[in-house]
């Protein structure tokens, strides 16, 4: 333990900077009365000049850079349930759809007579919190599970369960796909859904079988154990041009996403009936992506590739920025700041570009509590605090010199993606890792 020193720069402690770049040393504050600063560095607005009490600045820094994909990935509860297929000249094609039971809005449902029940429509309802691509029509299918499904199992991005033959949808189920659309239910205008008309034929046994199952139909845990073990949204998985097409998310939580049943007795409209998604549902997102013949795809197959660009894509994969030689830090050091400046490519005009966050783990160490840096349209790329990180691991606290990155804040809730600039790369901008720190 030592005791906590005045944080000055101007009195006999001597401040000294390192900065990581990857293709030259570059020499921040003045090194001697001869030398002339260089403007322009990237970062070099992270750093304040009259912090630098220095005689001399050293990069002693490499990085290493590259993209993995990981086998496993858990999509449990997502925050948004997607659905949707877009095909990106980039990153490939991405299919999502999503597994989720629904529940009774209510336990022992009155039909009345159920002999003159006469089925009006039949109707999947999901609220729209936003999308990532192009509007445009796309082909849906709804399926029943024929397997129990657990709120407490981990389901994985890649895992299919078993379903029973039969598509739910009625008609092509061809719909437009677009976040932004009006949509109007009866005589009111709601907050924008995607409505996919489903058979009346299938509501109306679910209707008659109340009689033959009063135990499923009085309880949720049997409705969903016994009866109605689940369902599956999904597209029907031909692909849009390229740089064409859409995935949607959608709130499932959302009052007005729910299967509703529209039906008469006798000639009567009675008043709908539902099924509904809550939190006691196990859902979880069914991610199918194809980078076949493209250059992330060579990334993940040789790291070496990695030091010209480098991906992150939600559902798959994950962005590695390597230090290999941070073990040459000083271990008595107070770090004043550490900031990571990530570049990124992207078109302006493209519909699908960059998430306004970012996700930076440390890699194989799951207690390190995730951090989020922002896009900064100065720097054209994010900006990362990692003081905490770099004061960790100069003291031993932190073993790993490597940061993995993932697009936005959910990894199983996008379908973000981000080409960032590597340290080899021929655009203006290069990565960097500036850090500010006084030894004691």
């Amino acid at each position: 333990m030592y005791k906590k020193k005045q944080n000055t720069f101007i009195s006999w402690r001597r401040g000294i900077v390192l900065s990581a770049t990857f293709l030259s040393f570059l020499f921040l504050g003045v090194y001697t009365s001869g030398c002339k600063k260089k403007d322009n560095l990237l970062g070099s607005k992270a750093i304040d000049p009259n912090s630098l009490l220095v005689s001399g600045g050293v990069d002693t820094f490499s990085m290493l850079t590259y993209t993995i994909a990981e086998d496993t990935v858990y999509t449990k509860s997502p925050r948004y349930a997607l659905l949707g297929i877009l095909n990106d000249n980039t990153f490939g094609t991405v299919d999502v759809g999503f597994y989720s039971q629904v529940r009774l809005s209510g336990l022992n449902p009155n039909f009345g007579d159920i002999s003159t029940i006469t089925i009006d429509s039949f109707v999947l309802a999901m609220e729209y919190v936003g999308g990532y691509g192009y509007t445009g029509t796309q082909t849906f299918e709804v399926f029943e599970v024929n397997q129990k499904m657990y709120l407490d199992t981990l389901y994985r991005s890649t895992q299919d369960l078993a379903l029973k033959t039969g598509n739910w949808v009625i008609g092509s189920g061809s719909l437009k796909v677009n976040p932004n659309g009006l949509t109007v239910v009866g005589n009111d205008t709601v907050n924008t859904q995607l409505r996919i008309p489903l058979n009346p034929a299938k509501a109306l046994q679910i209707i008659q079988d109340k009689e033959n199952y009063p135990a499923e139909y009085g309880s949720n845990t049997l409705f969903t154990e016994n009866y109605l073990k689940g369902i599956y949204v999904k597209t029907n998985g031909i692909a849009p041009s390229t740089n064409q097409g859409m995935v949607g998310y959608f709130n499932l939580l959302d009052q007005d996403s729910k299967l509703t049943i529209y039906y008469k007795e006798n000639g009567v409209q009675k008043p709908p009936f539902d099924l509904i998604f809550t939190s006691e549902c196990a859902n979880y997102n069914r991610y199918k992506i194809d980078n076949t013949g493209k250059n992330i795809a060579a990334v993940v197959a040789n790291t070496s590739l990695g030091q010209k660009e480098f991906y992150s894509q939600a559902g798959k994969h994950r962005a590695v920025v390597k230090f290999p030689t941070l073990k040459n830090l000083p271990n008595n050091i107070v770090v004043h700041a550490a900031k990571l400046f990530l570049p990124i490519q992207y078109l302006p005009n493209s519909k699908f570009t960059y998430p306004s966050t970012i996700s930076i783990t440390i890699k194989g160490n799951s207690s390190f509590y995730p951090l989020t840096a922002s896009y900064d349209s100065y720097q054209k790329g994010y900006v990362a605090d990692i003081r905490s990180y770099i004061q960790n691991y100069s003291i031993g606290q932190v073993a790993e010199d490597e940061l993995t990155i993932s697009p936005g804040t959910s990894f199983i809730s996008s379908t973000d993606r981000i080409v960032f600039n590597g340290p080899e790369t021929d655009k203006k901008t290069k990565p960097k890792l500036i850090i500010s720190y006084t030894k004691f």
